[in-house]
Parts: structure tokens; C-alpha cells; sequence
């Protein structure tokens, strides 16, 4: 999954091996179909909150950024639960620079703020670890997703629909698989949708793979579109190199992947 590789034209590693170029993909997803936040809307139900699970402090901006903006703007909730600090990105390559979980956390915040979305609870679990900690993974998000129904069961007036949002079980990234199977039995159970979206899915991921769903291209304002680039940008220490010789833990050539909103609905679900 990552490996250790050269930039071209230093001495030292990248940080995260390459990936697919950004035709592989194209074709899948342009013969997707098109819907628009308020479709989304119309399908999560009148009033719906959105609950984002992330493995890792940037996945909600990258993967789901441009919806979140486009929820919020137009008068929705929207929370974000995190599972790690993101700590171990670079542990393969080398040491790991002193502050990494504060600094990315912090970023995490500074993301969260730009795209208007509260910054629920940090799990605090094992970066690079959440597959060895998928029972605890498991019960925490079951609990978070307990105390959303029970809040919106004691607040005033008419209880609200309540929409899940993570990484797609089938994403190349191990934690991100957790995170996605964790969430999706927690809608199970819990009787609510969960809509998936990719980190890593199109830049390793097999474009044959069968999603479980059916994958469709949200369409959003330009102010989405700057608001996913400003959230981005805020993890510099993701898409900027941490030392001198590395490449960057997120390359460009991964970001030029997410270049539209795209979600995985559930069969049955599209509107």
C-alpha cells in the first residue's frame, strides 16, 4: 500500500509511493450520475444532520470536503468525529517530527473551521493501527453515533434525520477500511444511512471494484470548490514535505484525484 520510493530529483524518499494516473478513473466516473446537494437533501430528509467519521485529520477535508460546505452553506448540521492524530504518517520513511499529533490536530481544527464544520470527539486511537484496534474502533463509534440519536431525541421540536459520513470500507488505506466497516455496522444497527467517500479509493484503488453502491458525482458551488482547496491547504503538514528530501504524505498527483465531490450511495438510495 505505501512504500517507500525517490522523488525525482532528490536524495531522499517520498513519503507515499505513486498511484494511478488521473485517466484511470475518469472514465467510471464521468459515466456516473449527477446530483445535487439539494437532492441529497431531499434524500437524507427535511432538516438531516451530517456525522463525518475520519481515520485521519485531513480525510473528512479531502475526501468530503466540498459537501460538507456545500451542507453547511445551505443551513445543515454537520459534526466530525476523529479516530487517531494521524501521528504515524512518516514513521515508515524516518523519525517523527517532535509535535506531529498536536500539529495535525490543529490543522484538523483550522480545516473544520474553514469549511464551517463542528469538531466533534478524538478517539485517540493508534495511528496505523486502527485494523488491530477495530473492537474498540467498533465500540467508540457505536457510542458517538448513540449519543447523536439521543441528542436529537431531546432536543426541542420535530427530531431530525441523521446521515453518516466515512471512508469507504474498500479504500486502499487499512484504517481507512476500519474506519468505513466500524461506521457502516454502526448505521446498521442504528437503522441510518451512511454515505461513503473516498481518500485513496481512485489514486490505488482497482477502478472494476464493486463499490457496494452506487457511485455518483455531487454537484457543488465554486464556493465548495475554494472552500475544499482552503481546507486542504490547511495541512501543510500533509501536503507540504516535513523534511528536507521527503515528498509530501499527500502529493499533488493524489490531490488532482479529487478534483470533483464524488460519494458511494447506498443501492436503492439514489435520488
Amino acid at each position: 500500500m505505501v512504500e517507500v520510493v525517490r522523488d525525482a530529483g532528490t536524495d531522499g524518499p517520498a513519503v507515499t509511493g505513486a498511484g494511478h494516473h488521473v485517466d484511470v478513473w475518469r472514465r467510471r466516473a464521468s459515466a456516473s450520475p449527477r446530483v445535487d446537494v439539494d437532492a441529497l437533501r431531499g434524500l437524507a430528509g427535511d432538516g438531516a444532520a451530517l456525522l463525518a467519521f475520519s481515520a485521519h485529520p485531513d480525510d473528512e477535508s479531502i475526501g468530503a470536503g466540498r459537501l460538507l460546505s456545500a451542507w453547511r452553506r445551505s443551513g445543515g448540521r454537520a459534526r466530525a468525529v476523529l479516530a487517531t492524530a494521524g501521528e504515524a504518517c512518516v514513521d515508515h520513511v524516518g523519525a517523527r517530527p517532535p509535535g506531529l499529533a498536536a500539529r495535525r490536530l490543529a490543522e484538523w481544527h483550522a480545516a473544520l473551521a474553514v469549511l464551517d464544520v463542528e469538531a466533534g470527539e478524538t478517539y485517540g486511537l493508534p495511528d496505523s493501527g486502527l485494523e488491530g484496534a477495530q473492537a474498540a474502533l467498533d465500540a467508540a463509534v457505536g457510542r458517538t453515533v448513540d449519543q447523536a440519536l439521543a441528542l436529537i431525541r431531546t432536543e426541542p421540536g420535530p427530531p431530525w434525520p441523521l446521515v453518516l459520513l466515512a471512508p469507504h470500507p474498500l479504500d486502499p488505506h487499512p484504517d481507512h477500511r476500519a474506519v468505513g466497516r466500524a461506521v457502516g455496522a454502526a448505521a446498521a444497527r442504528a437503522g441510518v444511512p451512511v454515505w461513503y467517500f473516498g481518500v485513496w479509493l481512485t489514486y490505488w484503488g482497482d477502478p472494476a471494484t464493486d463499490l457496494g453502491g452506487h457511485l455518483v458525482r455531487v454537484r457543488v458551488e465554486e464556493a465548495d470548490d475554494r472552500a475544499w482547496e482552503d481546507a486542504v491547504q490547511c495541512f501543510r503538514s500533509q501536503v507540504a514535505p516535513l523534511a528536507d528530501g521527503w515528498g509530501a504524505v499527500v502529493p499533488p498527483e493524489m490531490l488532482a484525484h479529487h478534483d470533483q465531490q464524488l460519494l458511494v450511495l447506498p443501492d436503492g438510495a439514489l435520488p
